[in-house]
C-alpha cells in the first residue's frame, strides 16, 4: 500500500504528522515536498499549476493511491483537473477549516489566514458563500509565515515571527471573533505563537478558537484508504519516504524537526 502526500514544501508535514498519530495508518508513505519552488502562494497561477502537475505525476509513477494534496494553494488551483486526469486515483484535498468554525457559529466573526492565492480563489469564496457566513468572515494573506516555516533556523526567529503575527492580528478587534482559521498547512507550526500574541493583545481571552484542517484530512484519508485496498487492515509496518525536488540538507533537518518521530523509519529521495 503506497500513500502519497504532496505539498509546496514542508507545511504538509503537519498533516502527515497528524495522520501518523492515527494508529490505523500503515503502509508506505511517499511525501513529496517541492522545496525547489516553494512558496506557491505568491507565484503565478499557471506556473503553480504546471509544477503541481509534474509533482503529482511523480507520485502516480511511484504507485501512490490515495494521494493527499496537503497544500491549500495546490488544492484550490489543481484538484479538480487532477481528479479529471487520474480518474482511478483518490485525491484528498486540503482547504481552510472554515466549516469547523461555521459549525460552531456563535454570531461572532471568523478570521481566515491563508496564502495570497488561496484567499482569492473561487473555491474558498464559494465555500464561505455556501456556508452562509460571508458577512462574518475576514480573509487575510499571511504568506511570510510560509517562509518562516521553511527556514531551518525557524527556532531562532521567534522575535520576527511574533512581530509578524502581531502585525496581522492587531488590525482586528479580536473580542469580536470566535475563531482563527489557519488556512495553510504551514501555519499550524505557529500555533503556540498565535496563542501567545492573542493573549498579549487580549489577556485572558479564552473564547478564541484556533483551528486547522489536519485532523479532518487524516480521518478522511483513513476512510478512503479502505476503498482502495480491502486488505489494508492486515498491514503492520509504516515507512516514510521524503522526496525533495532539489538537494537540501536544511530540508532534511527541518523535516526531522517537524515530524519529531524517532520510531518512524525515514528515507530521503531526490525527484
Amino acid at each position: 500500500m503506497k500513500i502519497g502526500f504532496f505539498d509546496s514544501g514542508l507545511g504538509g508535514l503537519t498533516v502527515l504528522k497528524e495522520a501518523i498519530k492515527n494508529e490505523k495508518l500503515k503502509g508506505e508513505i511517499y511525501y513529496l515536498g517541492d522545496n525547489k519552488n516553494t512558496p506557491y502562494g505568491i507565484k503565478n497561477k499557471d506556473f503553480v499549476k504546471m509544477v503541481v502537475e509534474d509533482n503529482i505525476k511523480t507520485l502516480v509513477e511511484y504507485g501512490c493511491n490515495p494521494i493527499v494534496i496537503a497544500c491549500n494553494t495546490a488544492t484550490s488551483l489543481c484538484i479538480k483537473s487532477l481528479r479529471e486526469k487520474y480518474k482511478d486515483i483518490i485525491f484528498i484535498g486540503t482547504e481552510p477549516a472554515v466549516k469547523v468554525a461555521a459549525d460552531a457559529y456563535t454570531h461572532k466573526k471568523i478570521l481566515v489566514l491563508a496564502t495570497s492565492i488561496t484567499v482569492k480563489q473561487e473555491k474558498l469564496l464559494n465555500l464561505i458563500d455556501k456556508l452562509g457566513i460571508s458577512d462574518c468572515v475576514e480573509l487575510v494573506a499571511a504568506d511570510k509565515l510560509v517562509k518562516f516555516a521553511e527556514d531551518v533556523n525557524c527556532s531562532n526567529l521567534k522575535k520576527e515571527i511574533y512581530n509578524y503575527i502581531e502585525k496581522l492580528l492587531s488590525k482586528y478587534d479580536l473580542k469580536k471573533f470566535s475563531h482563527i482559521v489557519l488556512g495553510c498547512t504551514h501555519f499550524p507550526l505557529f500555533y503556540d505563537e498565535f496563542k501567545y500574541i492573542i493573549n498579549k493583545l487580549y489577556p485572558n481571552c479564552d473564547n478564541i478558537n484556533i483551528v486547522d484542517g489536519a485532523k479532518g484530512i487524516s480521518n478522511n484519508l483513513i476512510k478512503n484508504i479502505k476503498n482502495v485496498d480491502k486488505t489494508y487492515d492486515n498491514l503492520k509496518d509504516l515507512r516514510v519516504h521524503i522526496i525533495m525536488t532539489k538537494p537540501s540538507e536544511e530540508f532534511k533537518i527541518r523535516t526531522k524537526q517537524i515530524l519529531d518521530l524517532p520510531k518512524i523509519d525515514i528515507e530521503y529521495k531526490l525527484q
